[in-house]
């Protein structure tokens, strides 16, 4: 009786053992971050080294367009020189490149917006709209209290997925052969040479023309040239039959 009753024993706190071993690898596993899987930015390497050193953090979402935005930061910037040494301060332009991944992974829809995370990396709470000092160093206060989420909280009240930055496209282009390049290159040489000797052919013709009209005068005037001729043969042979009656 004992002895099934110490196995039955061995048998249950075996299973409990095992049970906190695998949860505990599972939860390591797992995200243990609201930042995990954005790309690596300043924003993200300023909340890593705060959630390294054990230390909460609030972001206030924010535009330079907007009024709220503007009347809020001063309030925000106030509290974050009060209590800097016991929580990290972050403002995030949403119209900044670098701050879109986090505003997206908040889901940031109005602004301003402030987002409160523990020290463990889990949120805490997100407020939208403008804060009012008093209530903006309570929060924080509770914020610093808490340390770590509670038992079965999730990480964050929204999903959480690995944000992707796509690279711009390519431009799509060819494998050419050492061959193909060297076909191409002679080709272009040859059109080339085509064209010069063209060009010169060119230069050239009104030169030809120049020299064609130059000789046909010459042409021309060889037949006048023997008319001349045989003008002054009749008139030497007239002369020549004149001496002779006399």
């Amino acid at each position: 009786m004992k002895r099934s009753l110490n196995s039955r024993i061995l048998y249950f706190s075996m299973c409990f053992i095992i049970s906190i071993l695998l949860c505990g690898c599972k939860e390591k596993g797992g995200l243990i971050s609201v930042f995990d899987g954005i790309p690596e930015s300043t924003y993200i390497t300023e909340f890593k080294t705060s959630i390294e050193n054990k230390k909460p953090i609030a972001i206030a979402f924010t535009a330079e367009w907007c009024p709220h935005c503007r009347n809020y930061k001063p309030i925000f910037n106030e509290v974050k020189n009060t209590l800097s040494n016991d929580c990290t301060f972050i403002n995030i332009d949403v119209d900044d490149s670098n701050g879109s991944p986090v505003s997206g992974r908040f889901m940031v829809g109005g602004i301003p917006t402030t987002a409160f995370v523990r020290a463990d990396g889990s949120v805490f709470k997100v407020e939208v709209g403008e804060i009012e000092k008093e209530q903006l160093i309570k929060i924080v206060g509770d914020l610093v209290k808490s340390k770590k989420r509670g038992k079965g909280e999730p990480i964050a009240p929204f999903p959480i997925e690995p944000i992707e930055v796509k690279a711009p496209p390519e431009k799509e282009t060819k494998d050419e052969k050492p061959q193909d390049i060297i076909k191409q290159e002679s080709e272009e040489e040859i059109k080339d040479k085509v064209e010069e000797v063209k060009d010169e052919t060119k230069k050239e013709e009104p030169e030809v023309k120049e020299e064609g009209k130059s000789k046909n005068p010459v042409q021309e005037s060889a037949p006048e040239d023997k008319k001349d001729n045989a003008d002054v043969d009749n008139e030497t042979d007239t002369e020549d039959t004149e001496e002779g009656g006399d």
